[in-house]
């Protein structure tokens, strides 16, 4: 089989996706080819997903094999011209489950994997729930969050039941922006779907669990008592790309002036950046502040109009965009400016008014709060981090038995032969 080692390359960089190259199965280390005379459908899997592309080929007769990937793309590094000549071994296949003719059947925009971008963004794909590494598509629209930020991008479908898509790496490569069919269906208890766009076809297993209802994160309108419009995003957006990180929140207070909007970073005060922007509602006796990462992916995407609350501790609405970002602000507690001053008088004892120093014990629980989440959050990522170490340690352990098992049967033959 011949096929133009360009159209290759492109459809192995989408297809290495699903490819586990240091998996023990072989199937799941491999890309298959199966056709005929001037098509081949080159094919990888996880066990889980299954991607399809649909290319033109050379071939004499019937054919179905497998290459292992990392073979593959050794042998187009190596090999000159514009076409390259494949064969393989064959190996036993775990076909892609037929699609039922009851299955839901929806026609996706033009527009739909672009629209997967912009939720990709806020995906947390170390998550340690599963479902919030994926991307929910329901009869209103999409949805992605992390739990600190969630978009939700309205989009027309009909869909009976809401169904969680993995993270969608493949499409997100090939970036086919034509229209699309997405076909949903339920076998042997387990949700499954395909998307077929272009030349491209990605079918799998829905992520398991229940998807957090976005209606009810969204404050009511009444709780939203005023609005910040920025008329400069772009400054602001250069502005917090220079802000060093600070964990755990990398906070950023938006601080309201008569002469519009400034921008500081709570831990480098000494950093200031002032916006052109307008205030409508009620002032706010609470400064907002938010986490950089999560304001600069709003007004990367367009969210320019944030609405809050006076007193803070409400979710921030944004939008602007293609649709509605939601946010947790960061809670601030109020800082008290010390200036030691050193005299040449003697030491005196001063008695200290608790008054003056006391600290409001809400505002103290909700800094505990937040602390708490950050250990919580450190100690999820340390979780999910370790149990990948032990699974890896698992399949070298294994693979080494394998050698010893093989190394021994060697040595039991050449006995055998002397």
């Amino acid at each position: 089989m011949k096929i133009e080692k360009r159209v290759l390359d492109g459809a192995l960089r989408v297809l290495g996706k699903v490819v586990c190259q240091n998996s023990p199965v072989e199937e799941y280390r491999s890309i298959r080819f199966q056709g005929e005379k001037d098509s081949v459908k080159v094919s990888a899997t996880d066990g889980r997903e299954w991607i399809t592309f649909d290319l033109p080929c050379k071939a004499d007769e019937i054919f179905d094999f497998a290459i292992e990937l990392k073979t593959l793309r050794e042998r187009i590094r190596h090999e000159y011209g514009e076409t390259i000549e494949l064969t393989g071994k064959s190996l036993p296949w775990t076909d892609v489950a037929p699609v039922p003719d009851e299955a839901v059947q929806i026609v996706l925009p033009e527009n739909f994997t672009a629209l997967l971008e912009l939720a990709a963004q806020l995906v947390d794909r170390e998550s340690p729930r599963q479902i919030l590494q994926g991307i929910n598509l329901s009869s209103s629209g999409i949805t992605a969050t992390n739990g600190r930020e969630l978009l939700h991008l309205s989009l027309s479908l009909q869909l009976k039941e809401d169904i969680t898509l993995p993270f969608p790496s493949a499409l997100l490569t090939a970036r086919i922006a034509t229209p699309s069919i997405l076909k949903v269906w339920q076998s042997n208890g387990i949700r499954m779907f395909r998307i077929e766009i272009g030349n491209l076809c990605w079918q799998g297993m829905a992520l398991s669990g229940t998807f957090p209802d976005w209606r009810q994160v969204i404050p009511s309108s009444k709780m939203l008592d005023y609005q910040i419009t920025i008329h400069e995003p772009e400054k602001i957006i250069s502005f917090l790309k220079t802000v060093p990180d600070h964990e755990p929140n990398h906070g950023i207070e938006l601080s309201i002036t008569p002469a519009g909007l400034v921008i500081i970073p709570v831990n480098y005060p000494d950093m200031q950046l002032e916006v052109k922007a307008e205030l409508t509602g009620q002032p706010p006796r609470v400064a907002l502040a938010l986490n950089k990462y999560i304001l600069m992916r709003m007004l990367q995407q367009g969210y320019t109009r944030f609405r809050a609350h006076s007193d803070g501790g409400v979710p921030v609405v944004a939008s602007g965009g293609r649709g509605q970002y939601i946010a947790m602000p960061i809670r601030i507690l109020p800082k008290t400016n010390i200036k030691e001053k050193q005299a040449m008088e003697p030491v005196k004892t001063i008695k200290p008014d608790v008054a003056a120093v006391e600290v409001n014990p809400m505002e103290e629980l909700n800094s505990s709060i937040e602390e708490l989440r950050g250990k919580l959050r450190t100690l999820f990522e340390e979780s999910a981090l370790l149990s990948r170490k032990v699974k890896e340690a698992v399949l070298q352990q294994k693979q080494r038995e394998r050698e010893f098992i093989q190394a021994k049967r060697a040595i039991e033959r050449i006995r055998m032969a002397i």
